[in-house]
């Protein structure tokens, strides 16, 4: 039985005030400010290779994402777009813990990801679940060399998720492609590259657009 992973919309967290652009005109690239907020900051490979993946996800979607860490926010940046991300947990991986042995015992969904939503409206606050996506990474376990670069990547897919809700302002889930409300565990950690649909990057576009 495979191990199915929840991606999801719904989380609180707290938020430095940031400004957000009005929508860019034509021919430009919308930019995001995206603020990382950690409970135990990932390695450098880590989190570089995350970025790298989120980047990779979301460049069909024509947007420019600058990276920033909340706790040096000033609040005199402005973007188009811009969301926080709070990492909990401990996400530094320096061991692999030992994998649960029955699929059972795991149950067949964990969250991963959560975005803020009140009353229907998608709000730029999400969360991210390191404990749970170094359990599935201890499950699969790749090889030791490359854990860092595995975890970055993981976490990169799971960002990917919840800042297409966020950019496109939805709720809604896909039937295939990254925008699905459940990724196997396999897809989570593999080598096979995951991607959004293209009406679900246009959608992310034409959001900061304003249309």
């Amino acid at each position: 039985m495979v191990r199915v992973l929840m991606l999801a919309a719904g989380a609180v967290l707290t938020v430095w005030p940031v400004h957000a652009e009005d929508p860019v005109v034509a021919g430009t690239k919308p930019s995001v400010g995206v603020y990382l907020d950690f409970d135990s900051a990932p390695g450098d490979v880590a989190v570089e290779t995350m970025k790298r993946e989120v980047e990779e996800i979301l460049e069909p979607s024509g947007v420019t994402l600058d990276w920033r860490l909340a706790k040096e926010n000033r609040g005199n940046e402005a973007f188009t777009g811009l969301v926080v991300l709070r990492f909990k947990g401990k996400c530094r991986i320096e061991a692999w813990a030992p994998p649960v042995q029955n699929l059972a015992e795991m149950g067949e969904t964990d969250t991963l990801g959560t975005t803020k939503v009140v009353k229907g409206r998608v709000l730029p606050f999400s969360e991210v679940e390191c404990d749970q996506v170094k359990q599935a990474l201890a499950y699969m376990r790749p090889d030791q060399k490359d854990r860092q670069r595995a975890f970055g990547v993981a976490l990169g897919r799971v960002v990917a998720h919840e800042l297409y809700h966020v950019l496109a302002r939805t709720t809604s889930h896909a039937t295939l492609g990254l925008a699905k409300a459940t990724e196997s565990l396999e897809d989570l950690v593999g080598p096979r590259s995951l991607s959004f649909r293209e009406e679900d990057s246009r959608a992310i576009r034409n959001s900061l657009l304003g249309r």
